[in-house]
């Protein structure tokens, strides 16, 4: 009886000492349990929210899949701050990695654990690129000129101008044909002020094949197509002496309409004082 005892005794010894198997080990976790790799004791979490070492290997449950252990390290090299992670495993993404200049070395483990510094100051992101048409971009171009002072005469590829004689009156933009050629200008990099079709009736009156761009009648209109405006509409004579672009809303368009309102606005089309040419000009 005393031996049977000991016996049971030893075994319960033995078992309580004995740790669980690595399979035991590994699929007994969740997600948010510690885990054991190479370089530390880390969390079992997802690989987009490991900000240090993620490990490939099996060392958490993979369900879902991008569940891996993350050990975070934190360290410094070359001024900056970040995390070790693994040039071949993780990347550093928005940084660049620094290996030290020496020891003590910013992280534990070959060369392949680096510390990834990212600026503290991201650039801001590029604006998107307007949507839609030439006429839509041509359009969307425009609009930044909003505000910006009437200049007769005013207006190239470069950007707004001094007014000219006769109506000198020192403003530095656009005329309203000059906002169009200038919008067009940087859009599709083509020089209407240099081939002598910056003027409302040239550009208007233009044959098609020196315009490059299709005349289609006012009611079919959309936005981004150039309305002109000038009584009869008569190409004989100077009557056509205004342009603008039509709006995302088709009844209004932008335009530099005079010294006495001076400045880049949207306007109605009905309320400018005249009937629109049948015509717009549509870019493409």
């Amino acid at each position: 009886m005393y031996f049977y005892n000991r016996m049971v005794v030893s075994l319960a010894l033995v078992l309580s000492l004995t740790s669980a198997s690595p399979l035991e080990d590994i699929f007994g976790r969740a997600v948010g349990d510690s885990c054991r790799a190479p370089q530390g004791t880390g969390v079992c979490k997802s690989t987009s929210s490991c900000k240090g070492i993620s490990y490939p290997q099996p060392l958490c449950p993979r369900d879902p899949d991008d569940i891996q252990c993350c050990v975070d390290i934190p360290c410094k090299a070359d001024g900056g701050s970040g995390y070790c992670r693994s040039k071949r495993n993780n990347g550093c993404s928005g940084g660049k990695f620094h290996p030290g200049s020496g020891p003590p070395w910013p992280c534990p483990g070959d060369d392949d654990i680096q510390c990834c510094i990212k600026s503290s100051t991201p650039p801001p992101p590029p604006p998107p690129p307007p949507s839609g048409s030439v006429g839509a971009k041509v359009l969307a171009k425009a609009k930044t000129a909003a505000g910006t002072p009437y200049a007769w005469g005013g207006g190239s590829c470069s950007g707004p101008s001094g007014d000219q004689p006769p109506y000198d009156y020192g403003e530095v933009g656009y005329d309203c044909s000059g906002l169009v050629c200038w919008a067009l200008c940087k859009v599709t990099g083509r020089d209407l002020f240099k081939e002598g079709l910056r003027n409302t009736r040239t550009m208007y009156c233009a044959a098609e094949s020196t315009l490059k761009y299709k005349k289609v009648p006012f009611a079919q209109r959309k936005p981004g197509d150039a309305v002109f405006f000038g009584g009869s509409c008569a190409c004989t004579g100077s009557s056509i002496h205004h342009v603008g672009l039509v709006s995302e809303n088709i009844a209004k368009m932008w335009n530099a309409p005079n010294d006495d309102i001076n400045r880049v606005l949207e306007s109605t089309i009905s309320g400018f004082g005249e009937s629109p040419c049948p015509n717009v000009i549509r870019f493409t």
